[in-house]
């Protein structure tokens, strides 16, 4: 499954139509039925239903309702879709109320397809309704659950993406609905974007009463700070800020030697203030916990070239182009040593190649530039 379009898509099957043929037909209930237009009806619902004693007109009516809330669910666009709402309104002014209530009765029901479909309907007909966004987020949610119980991450993404935007427009439609924030915690937690997950959760603590919630939500920050600090740290290694990323880093490695990401990224910054030994230390750990990892390799080639420790320089580009061949960047890495070790032919060929898979690459162009001027 690719779209959540596609999980709807799937549901068509259990809708079928009926044509008005006769003229008293056209007419139940004090409704008047547009005998130019079909009627939708809910397979299943259709055969336990024609066996109760209820009067077979109020029956038809019934079966049109939850028809055509289905059909709304799965198809927002059908066609005759204004006519439909013409039906529901003339069958209940407040349809959208009795939509919503049915709704969360299924979703607390565990009957979560059906929960989707008509929340779903809801918001084809009210698309700012807040209490049903709410709901429907937590019905995908239970959804993207159910996806990866088994093993099929692929929809449960999709699923659970779905579930975060429901709670993100929430918030852009009432700012003051509480329990979106509670959820989005979660979800960015999840995402494993630890900074975004606490400056919402500490909005939520600061705008809610519902104290249970309060003492749950303090527990997840406190277990969440370590991530919090890491993520602020990495993120400022990346915009160049080596100093201010191992202020927020370093401290984290005694309780966290084993993260080996946090060890690349405080590798990364000495690398980027020129220490190169520290970096190298750093770098060789991660090799301890994930000894194919590329980016690290690269790092490392790039740190004993700069030591002079070309050979060791080139073994660490070595295996890094064992595990990806055709990475540009560490081609033109392992050609620039070679041009160190005044080995011109092998620099000649590394550059040349990286140039054929990236010739906009700004470096690889100098490089050439050099090995043209090296020929001469």
């Amino acid at each position: 499954m690719k779209t959540i379009e596609e999980y709807f898509e799937s549901k068509t099957d259990n809708i079928y139509f009926i044509e008005l043929k006769n003229k008293e037909q056209l007419e139940v209930k004090g409704i008047e039925l547009d005998e130019t237009i079909p009627y939708p009806l809910i397979v299943k619902n259709l055969a336990k239903e024609i066996k109760s004693n209820k009067e077979v007109e109020e029956l038809k009516v019934k079966y049109m309702v939850d028809g055509i809330i289905y059909l709304l669910g799965i198809d927002p666009k059908f066609k005759h879709k204004e006519k439909y709402l013409e039906f529901l309104y003339s069958y209940d002014s407040n349809i959208k109320g009795y939509i919503l209530s049915e709704g969360i009765k299924k979703l607390n029901d565990n009957k979560i397809d059906e929960a989707l479909i008509y929340l779903r309907s809801l918001l084809n007909i009210d698309r700012e309704n807040v209490k049903a966004l709410y709901s429907y987020g937590l019905a995908l949610e239970n959804k993207s659950i159910e996806f990866y119980n088994k093993n099929e991450s692929q929809s449960g993404n999709i699923f659970f993406k779905k579930s975060t935007y429901m709670f993100e427009t929430i918030l852009d439609i009432d700012p003051s609905f509480s329990l979106a924030y509670y959820k989005l915690g979660y979800h960015y937690r999840n995402s494993k974007q630890f900074k975004k997950s606490e400056i919402i959760w500490e909005k939520f603590v600061n705008m809610t009463s519902m104290n249970e919630l309060i003492d749950e939500v303090k527990l997840q920050l406190e277990a969440m700070k370590d991530d919090v600090r890491y993520e602020e740290g990495y993120n400022l290694v990346l915009i160049g800020k080596a100093n201010e990323g191992l202020e927020k880093l370093l401290p984290l490695v005694e309780d966290h030697g084993d993260w080996w990401n946090l060890l690349f990224f405080v590798g990364l910054a000495y690398r980027q203030l020129g220490m190169y030994s520290e970096a190298v230390s750093y770098f060789e750990k991660v090799l301890i916990f994930e000894a194919n990892q590329i980016d690290t390799l690269n790092e490392l080639g790039l740190c004993y070239a700069n030591l002079e420790k070309y050979t060791q320089a080139i073994n660490k580009f070595d295996k890094a182009l064992e595990l990806k061949p055709k990475e540009s960047e560490i081609l033109c890495n392992r050609g620039m040593t070679y041009l160190q070790m005044n080995n011109l032919k092998k620099a000649e060929i590394d550059i040349e190649r990286a140039f054929e898979l990236n010739p906009e690459d700004e470096v690889t162009k100098a490089c050439m530039i050099e090995i043209d001027k090296r020929k001469e």
